[in-house]
């Protein structure tokens, strides 16, 4: 069962619009006080969008300057379409900063190619 696709948007939501720092945030289960805590405090125009969204093909042509991957329930490599967003982004050849919590800095480590494991008490 993936759970991520259970919790993550459908849709790509922008807030912060009249901020200047574009970051794309990677709904994995994220909670709103992230947003908040982004757009408020860091003063970022934060892009949220869905688990899969395809970041190489940008169908919604968002700027970003940075990749943040949320947290969320579940197992990363149910999440191969993130994988793949995130292995795109690791070969730009001008690299941009990546930063993940939780599940999403495991989407991070199987994208570059390390291996991950259920721990008996969580991550």
């Amino acid at each position: 069962r993936n759970l991520v696709a259970e919790v993550s948007t459908k849709t790509v939501k922008v807030y912060g619009e009249n901020n200047t720092t574009n970051i794309i945030a990677y709904d994995c289960g994220m909670k709103f006080n992230i947003i908040r805590y982004f757009v408020d405090t860091h003063k970022v125009r934060l892009t949220v969008v869905p688990f899969d969204y395809d970041l190489e093909a940008n169908p919604s042509n968002i700027p970003w300057e940075g990749l943040f991957l949320s947290n969320g329930p579940g197992d990363p490599t149910m999440c191969p379409q993130t994988i793949k967003s995130i292995q795109y982004a690791l070969e730009l050849e001008t690299p941009r900063p990546i930063f993940g919590i939780c599940l999403g800095n495991q989407l991070l480590a199987l994208a570059s190619g390390a291996k991950t494991y259920k721990m008996k008490y969580g991550n």
